[in-house]
């Protein structure tokens, strides 16, 4: 992979700083934000490079500690 550190999100809302689900690939391990703003080993998410590259999008470090997850 190209980048070693990495956020994405799914369904984003940048006025409202929120999303359904973030996620965060830290060299190897991706882990998922919790609602309560905590991250936790998600290994099964891995799978969202193989097709799912559509539905999320790209954000920095400071969005994915400030948006609040919905689910």
């Amino acid at each position: 992979m190209a980048n070693d550190v990495f956020w994405i999100a799914y369904e984003l809302d940048r006025d409202k700083m929120t999303a359904e689900r973030a996620y965060r690939y830290n060299h190897g391990l991706m882990e998922r934000k919790k609602r309560d703003g905590t991250w936790s080993e998600e290994r099964e998410a891995l799978c969202i490079f193989c097709g799912e590259d559509w539905d999320y999008e790209d954000i920095t470090e400071e969005e994915a500690n400030q948006i609040t997850v919905i689910f």
